[in-house]
């Protein structure tokens, strides 16, 4: 079945959030700046905006540059949750996300050793990544991969979902782990692991924001292991 994706723009303005925060972007003369599909549209004038004060910006839509655009993403610029691999060679001083919550430029923080600045469109507020939020992601992270040595039954979640359908991906995880059963689905929803209590540790090859939710046994993400 055919899938149309349409984008929703937002009509929020970034450019007051940027105007307001130029002293404190000065400080860095060369900016990997990224956001998401809602604001994609005025990125490039905000990156003139920054380049028009002296600041070096990487991510210009009129550069049209295919390093600048990760594998996953339809614009150069845009970021995915599931796809901050471009960020991870840019040789900049800093990283600028410009959107709302940390899932984000967290994505960035791990690819990369460069300070992380997060600006919200709607607050004007601009902050640094805490690099402790970094440190108790990978704190995390480690704590639920200490699980999977001891797993007797590892269940690899396959969606159907356009988009997140990985079957090479599952294939892989299946070949590597003999102990692991393959679970096809479409939504992948916590009260359906709950049928399955004899798996002790899932790896998801779906959506990675999944992570962030609450589940019955030990989660993984795929791009965790391979």
């Amino acid at each position: 079945m055919k899938t149309l994706f349409i984008e929703a723009h937002s009509d929020q303005k970034i450019a007051p959030a940027v105007k307001k925060n130029l002293a404190k972007l000065k400080r860095f003369k060369k900016i990997g700046m990224f956001t998401t599909v809602q604001h994609i549209q005025q990125l490039d004038d905000v990156a003139k905006l920054l380049e028009k004060n002296g600041i070096q910006v990487l991510t210009r839509l009129s550069n049209k540059t295919k390093d600048l655009q990760g594998p996953k993403a339809t614009y150069c610029g845009q970021l995915l949750g599931c796809d901050a691999t471009v960020a991870a060679n840019m040789n900049v001083d800093c990283f600028l996300y410009v959107g709302t919550g940390e899932f984000h430029p967290i994505a960035i923080s791990l690819k990369t050793d460069k300070p992380v600045l997060k600006i919200n469109p709607f607050s004007q507020v601009l902050e640094q990544l805490d690099e402790r939020k970094k440190r108790r992601w990978l704190a995390k992270q480690a704590a639920r991969l200490s699980k999977l040595p001891d797993a007797k039954k590892i269940g690899i979640l396959l969606s159907t979902k356009p988009g997140q359908y990985k079957p090479k991906v599952a294939d892989r995880l299946m070949k590597q782990f003999s102990n692991s059963y393959l679970f096809i689905t479409d939504m992948i929803v916590s009260d359906y692991l709950l049928n399955f209590p004899d798996i002790d540790v899932w790896i998801n090859t779906a959506c990675p924001r999944l992570i962030e939710d609450s589940w019955p046994k030990t989660f993984l993400n795929a791009d965790e292991i391979i």
